[in-house]
C-alpha cells in the first residue's frame, strides 16, 4: 500500500457525514486549486488570488487569508512569503527564522560592531580566539555594509559611534557603561527613530522594525547575564565582543529565531497568516491557501521505539504499524483543510502531483471563482487582561510612552542604582514586617536587618550581576535603619506584608500588592513604601496623584476583605533624611468611584494604544532607557 488511496479508512474509523459550515455558504464551489508548474508560477497565481479577493470584495482585511505548510522555513513558504511583502502585501509568519535577515536587525548589529575596534581589526582578518565560520563572518560583513551608509550620512551617529569606540579603546578602569547603554544611544539615530515612531495600532509589518530591536534589546541583556558582562572594563574590552558575536549571537542565529508573536492575537490586521498546519490546530480564517502539498508521509518510528512498544505494551495497536504514516499524513492535511471557513484553495505545482495530483485534474482553477459573497471576518480573541498598579497603571501615568516602549514592545530595563535601590529596600523591610507579625519583635535588631540586607543583596546579584559600591549599598541600607529607628514606638501594629489584591472589572482585572497593613484594633492603616525623593505636594500635587487614587482602591479592597474600615492610607518616602517621610491622605468611601473610574480611563487608554501623552514625571525620565531617543539624555 502506498497510502495514495487512504481517504477509505476502512474499519479504523466511526463513520461520519461531514457537512458545510456556517454561512456564508458558497453557492457553487468552495474549493479551489491554484498555482502553475513551477513556485514562480505558483507564487504569482497567488499573488494574483489575494487582490483579486480584495478586488472583488470577499476580503477586507488581508488577515482573513491564511496559507498554511508543512514548515513556514521551506523553500516554498519563504519564495511567496518574500513575493507577497515585495509587492506590497504583508506578511505576519513569526516562526519562519527570518529574524537575523531583518534590514534593521543587521544595521544594528552593525553598528554596535562597529563601537568595538578590536573586533574591526579581528573580522576583517579573521583572526579571532573565538573563531567563527565563513558564513557566520560573511553575514557579519553584510551587517557592517549595511550600517556604514546609516553613519556615513548622519554625522551625529558616526560621531556617536566613535565616541563610544574612543572610550572602549581608552578604557584604562572599570565603568559604569553597559552594553544596553550603548545600543540605547545607537537607536536615538536614523533609522532606528522612524521605526521606535510607528503606532501600535498599525499592522505588524509597521512595527515589526521596533519589536526586533526591542528582541536585539532582550538579547544582549540576556547576553550580560549568561557572560557575567555587564559593564564594559578594561578586562573585557576585547573578549566582550567576541563573547557576543562569536559565541552567544553565533547560536541563535545558526538557530535561527521567530519574529515578534502576539498571544492574544492569532491574525494580525493588515498582514496574511502564513503558519504551519500544527501551528494551526483549533483556529479558523475565512480563506484558507494550503501548500507543501508535494510533501510525502513521514517514516515510522524508529525500530528501537517499535521494540520498546512491542515489549511493554499489552494493548495491540489499533491501527496497522505499516499505515500509521499514511494515516497520520492525512491526518494533519484534514486538519490544514478543516481550517477553512469560507474558500479553501490548494496551492499547486507540477513537484506536488504525487498525492494530490488527481485532485490538481478535477478541481476548478481560482481564476473562476467570481462570486460577489463577502466572507467572515476574522473571528476575535476576547481575552480580559490583568493590570498592575504599579508596573502598568503607575508608568503609564508617569509617561505613556515610556510604557509603550518598556511594557508594550518589551524592550529591556538596563538594571541601574534607582532599580537596585527599590529592591533591596522593599525586600528587607517584608522580612523585618513578617518577623514581627510572627511575634518576634523583642529580637528585632540592627545586625538582624543587615543580615537579611545582605542577604537580598547576594540573591539580586546573583539575579542580574548588578553589583553596588560599599558607599551604594552603605546609602541603601541606611534608608531601612532609618525606617527601623524612625518607627520603633509603630513596628507592633504590623499585621499584613505584601499582601495581594486584586479588583475584577467586567472589562479587565486590576492587581496591587500592599507593601504594609497595619492593625489600629478597631481601623486599618495601609503605608506603601517609595524609595525616590519625597515631591513638593503643595508645588506639585500631580506628582501624587495616580499614587493617591492607587491607594484609594488598595484601602477600599482591604476593607472588603478583612471586614474592617481603613482609616488612612501613607506613602512613606525611605530616602527622606530630613523632615516627615509621610504623605498621608484620609480615607472616605466617595472617593473610590472616582478613583476606579480614573483608573479605568487609564486603563482604556492602554488597550487603545494611545501613547501619545507627554511625560508627567521628570523624575522617570532621568532613569528611563529611552531618554537619548526623546531628547532627555
Amino acid at each position: 500500500m502506498d497510502g495514495l488511496n487512504l481517504f477509505n479508512w476502512n474499519r479504523y474509523r466511526y463513520d461520519k457525514t461531514i457537512k458545510p459550515g456556517k454561512p456564508p455558504l458558497l453557492p457553487e464551489r468552495s474549493v479551489y486549486a491554484c498555482g502553475g508548474d513551477s513556485i514562480d508560477e505558483e507564487k504569482e497565481e497567488l499573488l494574483n488570488m489575494v487582490t483579486h479577493l480584495m478586488k472583488n470584495s470577499n476580503i477586507t482585511n488581508y488577515n482573513q487569508v491564511a496559507f498554511l505548510f508543512r514548515s513556514v522555513k521551506s523553500e516554498e513558504a519563504t519564495t511567496i512569503g518574500e513575493y507577497f511583502e515585495a509587492n506590497g502585501i504583508p506578511v505576519y509568519s513569526p516562526r519562519s527564522d527570518m529574524f537575523f535577515e531583518r534590514t534593521e536587525v543587521k544595521q544594528i548589529l552593525g553598528c554596535l560592531m562597529m563601537c568595538f575596534q578590536s573586533y574591526l581589526v579581528s573580522l576583517k582578518s579573521g583572526d579571532f580566539r573565538r573563531p567563527i565560520s565563513k558564513g557566520l563572518r560573511e553575514y557579519y560583513i553584510t551587517c557592517l555594509k549595511a550600517a556604514l551608509p546609516l553613519a556615513k550620512a548622519d554625522a551625529k551617529l558616526m560621531s556617536a559611534i566613535e565616541r563610544t569606540k574612543k572610550m572602549i579603546v581608552e578604557l584604562k578602569n572599570d565603568s559604569d557603561t553597559t552594553l544596553l547603554d550603548v545600543f540605547y544611544r545607537l537607536i536615538a539615530f536614523e533609522p532606528f527613530r522612524t521605526h521606535l515612531s510607528a503606532k501600535l495600532n498599525d499592522n505588524i509589518s509597521k512595527t515589526r522594525a521596533a519589536r526586533n530591536l526591542s528582541e536585539i534589546s532582550r538579547m544582549l541583556s540576556k547576553f550580560a547575564f549568561l557572560h557575567e558582562m555587564h559593564q564594559l572594563t578594561v578586562r573585557n574590552k576585547h573578549t566582550l565582543p567576541e563573547e557576543l558575536f562569536n559565541v552567544y549571537l553565533k547560536y541563535m542565529i545558526e538557530d535561527g529565531v521567530g519574529e515578534y508573536e502576539d498571544a492574544s492575537e492569532y491574525a494580525p490586521e493588515g498582514c496574511v497568516s502564513f503558519m504551519t498546519i500544527h501551528q494551526s490546530k483549533g483556529l479558523e480564517f475565512p480563506v484558507v491557501v494550503v501548500g507543501s502539498l508535494g510533501s510525502v508521509p513521514k517514516r515510522n518510528s524508529d525500530s528501537l521505539m517499535y521494540s520498546a512498544e512491542s515489549r511493554f505494551f499489552h494493548r495491540r495497536p489499533f491501527e496497522p504499524m505499516s499505515d500509521i504514516k499514511y494515516f497520520d499524513f492525512w491526518r494533519l492535511y484534514y486538519t490544514a483543510f478543516s481550517r477553512a471557513q469560507n474558500l479553501l484553495v490548494l496551492s499547486k505545482k507540477k513537484a506536488d502531483s504525487k498525492y494530490f495530483g488527481e485532485y490538481f485534474d478535477i478541481l476548478p482553477d481560482v481564476s473562476d471563482f467570481t462570486e460577489r459573497v463577502r466572507f467572515a471576518d476574522v473571528k476575535s480573541v476576547n481575552n480580559k487582561n490583568t493590570y498592575s498598579f504599579t508596573s502598568h497603571i503607575a508608568v503609564y501615568d508617569d509617561c505613556p510612552k515610556q510604557y509603550m516602549f518598556m511594557r508594550e514592545y518589551g524592550f529591556a530595563k538596563n538594571f541601574q542604582v534607582h532599580s537596585s535601590v527599590g529592591t533591596l529596600v522593599h525586600a528587607t523591610l517584608e522580612d523585618m514586617n513578617n518577623f514581627i507579625i510572627d511575634g518576634c519583635e523583642q529580637q528585632l535588631s540592627e545586625e538582624l536587618l543587615k543580615e537579611w540586607f545582605h542577604k537580598h543583596y547576594e540573591e539580586m546579584y546573583d539575579e542580574t550581576g548588578f553589583s553596588l559600591t560599599d558607599e551604594e549599598r552603605e546609602d541603601v541600607f541606611s534608608q531601612v535603619c532609618r525606617y527601623y529607628h524612625s518607627r520603633i514606638n509603630d513596628l507592633h501594629f504590623a499585621w499584613k506584608a505584601e499582601e495581594e489584591i486584586e479588583l475584577v472589572l467586567p472589562e479587565f482585572i486590576m492587581q496591587g500588592v500592599v507593601d504594609l497593613i497595619e492593625n489600629h484594633g478597631e481601623y486599618l492603616e495601609i503605608i506603601d513604601y517609595k524609595t525616590g525623593p519625597k515631591p513638593d505636594i503643595i508645588m506639585n500635587p500631580e506628582k501624587i496623584a495616580h499614587y493617591k487614587r492607587q491607594l484609594e482602591v488598595y484601602a477600599y479592597l482591604v476593607g472588603k476583605r478583612f471586614g474592617k474600615r481603613v482609616s488612612r492610607m501613607h506613602l512613606y518616602y525611605t530616602n527622606c533624611k530630613d523632615g516627615d517621610p509621610f504623605i498621608t491622605f484620609e480615607w472616605s468611601k466617595d472617593s473610590i468611584e472616582k478613583a476606579v473610574s480614573e483608573i479605568t480611563g487609564i486603563i482604556r487608554k492602554i488597550e487603545a494604544k494611545d501613547f501619545d501623552g507627554s511625560v508627567k514625571n521628570a523624575y522617570a525620565c532621568a532613569y528611563c532607557e529611552m531618554r537619548h531617543l526623546c531628547g532627555k539624555g
